[in-house]
């Protein structure tokens, strides 16, 4: 058996530009400047050989998970398949990462089955995008700048890691509905560029997520959960993560962060403290009242 960690995407920052409409194959996207990071914590993937393909879901998250064709990993399966890899495998999800929560739990999961049946043995960046745009940064699951509309990857090597808290509040976001929202509003032709300076602390300060008050306004609920990790003690600076509806808070110390984790499970929202990031860890610097 194989086992492959489906690491929770975070968008440390998320500028995003008005949708494509030319007539090429990115029609109907957006593009992003994005700071993302990876968090220690995930979804975990088991893969075993079987006579056919299989897929079967359990963990805390796996309500309302349909296993059939549409699925992301079924997807990646197929794709798999066309690269010439072995697909007669049981796949054994774990969902342990909310549903539908801005932490690119489903491209995660895709991009985690990709490795376990591609390994290294065949280049994977286009089959990662027809996938879906977060499947290119999930598949190698590193601090970038993402750009373009997801498929441009920068790596940000030596910005270490820092202590964090995830919390998802238990609502669902549309990610199609907030575009949507988005889309109504006065958008810019191309995305804020990121701070190409700094800490991830300080690049994350130095930018903000475009998308975060259009998903406020659908579900009130974000804000609340962003003031609470604010008011916590010692933390840094909070913010939602792609389309919500998960907010993360960056803190001084994993202690802290444990802390904070603890006390916003008391109002039954899931949080779970981590490190976001690389290898190192880096005590973040900056302090934002």
């Amino acid at each position: 058996m194989q086992t492959e960690v489906a690491r929770a995407k975070i968008n440390l920052t998320l500028h995003v530009g008005r949708v494509i409409r030319d007539a090429d194959r990115f029609y109907g996207y957006h593009p992003l400047d994005s700071l993302v990071v990876f968090a220690d914590i995930g979804d975990r993937i088991e893969v075993s050989p079987a006579k056919t393909f299989e897929l079967n879901i359990g963990g805390p998250f796996e309500d309302g998970l349909d296993p059939g064709e549409d699925n992301l990993i079924t997807r990646a399966v197929r794709a798999a398949g066309r690269l010439g890899a072995d697909t007669n495998v049981r796949i054994d999800l774990h969902k342990a990462l909310p549903v539908a929560s801005g932490v690119g739990g489903g491209s995660a999961d895709a991009a985690a089955t990709l490795r376990a049946l591609c390994g290294d043995k065949y280049d994977l960046s286009e089959t990662a995008l027809q996938l879906g745009a977060d499947v290119p940064v999930c598949l190698l699951s590193e601090t970038m700048r993402m750009t373009g509309i997801g498929e441009t990857l920068t790596p940000l090597p030596g910005l270490g890691s820092v202590s964090a808290v995830l919390c998802n509040p238990g609502v669902a976001v549309s990610t199609a509905e907030i575009f949507a929202a988005f889309d109504s509003g006065d958008v810019k032709e191309t995305p804020r560029p990121q701070s190409h300076e700094g800490s991830l602390l300080e690049r994350a300060l130095e930018g903000r997520n475009d998308l975060q008050p259009y998903a406020v306004a659908k579900a009130p609920i974000i804000q609340e959960v962003i003031d609470a990790l604010d008011a916590a003690k010692a933390c840094q600076f909070a913010r939602m993560s792609g389309s919500g509806a998960t907010c993360f808070g960056l803190f001084e110390t994993d202690a802290q962060a444990k802390e904070c984790a603890r006390e916003l499970t008391q109002n039954g929202w899931w949080a779970v403290a981590c490190r976001l990031g690389d290898d190192e860890f880096i005590h973040p610097t900056s302090n934002q009242a």
